[in-house]
């Protein structure tokens, strides 16, 4: 008979799902209290005391419905900026080498260390006129999506296997719009496709920008969350929670399966 080989233990291998496991737990538990919240009839009473009910999720989902596809609409409005500012910015960075590149590839990253607090008076204190026209709520988003946008594209764009394969195509023939349908999109679609539901989900939920920069009518969802929180019934809150979550976590999820995890590499 032969004799099975012992291996020996992984211990941080074991540890690491440990942590996994604790850290998947930290974040169902919330989403399940949310929950029974939402579908409790007086909280208060304890989980489910009077039973089961869909009035507040109802009730919920009439408060932000409004505010919900005010902020997909501005959601896609910065996704379509995104496209027009940050794939020509990504091109630029990654395919020429000219004095100050380094330095303008840092200057994309700074929306990201700076709090969107900071960000958003910022905008306000500099430009107060425009906070009515909501240019400056779009600005702002624009600001906190755009370095994870070109980040995410400027590093495949330079990949050489990429800038191979697209001159292998240009010495066959291929004109340069030709090379970007057949050569350069397939290759980077995968990235762009996360790059874009990561601008989406950031939009949907960014909270920190939009508190200061937005205007009675144009309030994002997010605003409108935290008014319900601090002014609305626990059970109305917690159902308009998940609401707000059936549009963030589907393009989280997403955004994993896709390959999120190219975002940010550089």
């Amino acid at each position: 008979m032969k004799e099975k080989s012992i291996q020996p233990k992984d211990g941080i291998r074991s540890i690491g799902r440990i942590f996994a496991w604790s850290s998947a737990t930290m974040c169902l538990v919330p989403l399940i209290l949310v929950f029974a919240v939402a579908t409790t009839r007086v909280w208060q009473q304890g989980p489910w005391a009077g039973g089961f009910t869909l009035v507040w999720l109802v009730q919920g989902w009439k408060t932000i419905s409004p505010y919900a596809f005010f902020s997909i609409k501005l959601a896609l409005l910065v996704l379509l900026l995104n496209f027009i500012i940050g794939i020509p910015t990504s091109w630029v960075l990654a395919r020429h080498r000219f004095p100050g590149r380094n330095l303008l590839y840092s200057l994309t990253n700074v929306p990201i260390a700076v709090p969107g607090i900071a960000m958003g008076l910022a905008l306000i204190i500099t430009y107060p006129m425009l906070r009515k026209s909501g240019f400056l709520l779009v600005s702002g988003h624009l600001l906190y999506t755009l370095p994870y946008f070109i980040s995410s594209l400027t590093p495949q764009l330079a990949d050489s296997s990429v800038r191979d394969v697209e001159w292998v195509a240009a010495t066959l023939g291929a004109n340069f719009p030709k090379r970007v349908i057949h050569v350069i999109f397939p290759k980077v679609r995968t990235s762009l496709l996360a790059a874009t539901i990561m601008v989406v989900t950031l939009s949907l939920g960014e909270f920190n920008v939009a508190f200061f920069l937005f205007n009675p009518q144009n309030k994002p969802l997010p605003v409108e969350l935290y008014s319900a929180y601090i002014t609305g019934r626990i059970e109305v809150a917690a159902a308009i929670t998940l609401c707000f979550l059936c549009f963030v976590v589907p393009a989280a999820i997403l955004l994993e399966r896709l390959g999120g995890a190219k975002v940010g590499n550089v």
